[in-house]
């Protein structure tokens, strides 16, 4: 059976989402409860996928942010204000996230908008929020490359996961890889990435392909990965949809090692289906609530306190959550709200020392964060086993281009074959 048994195969599937749906009624109406507040409140707009096919990832999102602000509310602020959090639901809809982020600035006169769970929805937010000069930031794994005066990611980047981990799975698997993810801007990057860690580390692609999101049937992928025999596998497979590939490669007898930095950390699938569809993965998440340590223990308590029918608490959850306490530090060392003072504090390297995940250091002069990731693997049990921690890392591509936020704003994106030593990857 691809699910467990439990009245049905879609009983099993929908108990997670009827706990999620609950959350999210009780998140938004934690949200529209809140009084209308002080001319001077510091505003937080922030725009995630409280419905729609990335939902189950995103919606924990959320949560961070509302711990994160009830917090320093409790506090008593930052700089003697209340942090008012504004949050909209971006429908897993992109042309949403152009319009609500255009809300956020024009009629609620947000300080910091935080928007985005795919990649896609990520640039429609932050092009509006760039071109009209207010801070943007970005709270999932990211491809690492955006060098903007205006965007701050609090996630790991490819340096942290996609390289270590991937060096790790050639060492113990083998040299021959296939790649799978969806047709979009973030996978692309990282079957990119998956390329340089392949040539680094002597592996070997032998295939990557890509799939429009809603993609759910897979035989005709998992036949072919069966004919080619890799010694593992890499994913980015995005949203409720696409993750149907491991119900079904397990039905089909595929049982290759597999290696993804959005599965298990986004969509904690190990608790959404059935063992043993994910015996065999291998994840490296900057945070998930099997993280060992006080702070991620304290964190996830503090989450499942706040909203008890929590499935589990994801990366995404304590990234959103670092993110506004970076805000508040960096408010609190501007000694004011104003745009440019606050970049120019968060560009002096903000440590968030309650990170859920560890030592965690925005590096001012590449608006990226310095953080340890973990290497887990999910057993036919689906329970998760620390391999290893990975080391505290430093975001290096920008730094490897020449790029300093501090002295330049080179307002693009870059990506592997941007850099020059990498190029020969990557044959035209």
């Amino acid at each position: 059976m691809t699910y467990r048994n439990a009245g049905s195969a879609s009983a099993h599937f929908l108990r997670p989402l009827r706990h999620l749906l609950a959350i999210t009624a009780s998140l938004l109406a934690i949200t529209l409860s809140v009084p209308a507040s002080a001319a001077d409140d510091i505003v937080v707009c922030t725009v995630d996928d409280l419905s729609g096919d990335f939902s189950i990832m995103a919606t924990p999102k959320t949560y961070g942010y509302q711990l994160a602000a009830k917090e320093i509310n409790d506090a008593g602020g930052v700089l003697g204000r209340k942090v008012k959090l504004i949050t909209y639901d971006g429908q897993s809809d992109v042309k949403r996230y152009q319009e609500l982020a255009q809300k956020c600035i024009f009629d609620d006169k947000a300080n910091v908008v935080m928007a985005g769970y795919t990649g896609a929805e990520r640039e429609a937010a932050r092009r509006e929020v760039v071109r009209n000069k207010v801070i943007y930031w970005h709270n999932n794994q990211g491809e690492g490359g955006i060098a903007d005066k205006y965007s701050f990611f609090s996630g790991p980047t490819p340096e942290q996961q996609v390289l270590p981990a991937l060096q790790y799975m050639i060492k113990k698997y083998g040299p021959r890889m296939i790649f799978i993810g969806a047709d979009y801007n973030f996978c692309r990057a990282i079957g990119s990435w998956t390329r340089v860690a392949a040539n680094l580390y002597g592996g070997k692609m032998e295939m990557d392909e890509y799939f429009p999101f809603g993609v759910s049937q897979w035989s005709s992928t998992i036949q072919k990965i069966q004919k080619i025999k890799p010694d593992f596998q890499v994913h980015c497979l995005v949203g409720g949809e696409q993750v149907q590939f491991y119900p079904q490669a397990q039905a089909a007898g595929l049982k290759t090692p597999m290696w993804s930095n959005v599965t298990i950390s986004d969509g904690y699938e190990h608790k959404r289906f059935a063992p043993p569809a994910l015996d065999g993965m291998v994840v490296p998440p900057g945070y998930i609530e099997d993280v060992p340590g006080k702070s991620s223990q304290n964190f996830s308590k503090k989450i499942r306190a706040m909203f008890p029918n929590v499935v589990y608490v994801n990366e995404h959850a304590a990234f959103g959550y670092v993110a506004v306490k970076a805000m508040a530090e960096a408010w609190k060392k501007a000694g004011t709200t104003d745009t440019d003072a606050v970049i120019k504090a968060l560009e002096s390297d903000i440590e968030v020392k309650e990170a859920p995940g560890g030592k965690w250091i925005l590096r001012g002069d590449q608006h990226h964060a310095a953080m340890q990731t973990y290497l887990f693997s999910v057993d036919k049990d689906h329970k998760l086993k620390l391999l290893t921690e990975l080391p505290f890392t430093e975001p290096t591509f920008l730094k490897n281009l020449g790029v300093d936020m501090r002295k330049t704003n080179p307002a693009r994106q870059f990506l592997p074959a941007d850099y020059a030593p990498w190029q020969k990857f990557f044959p035209k």
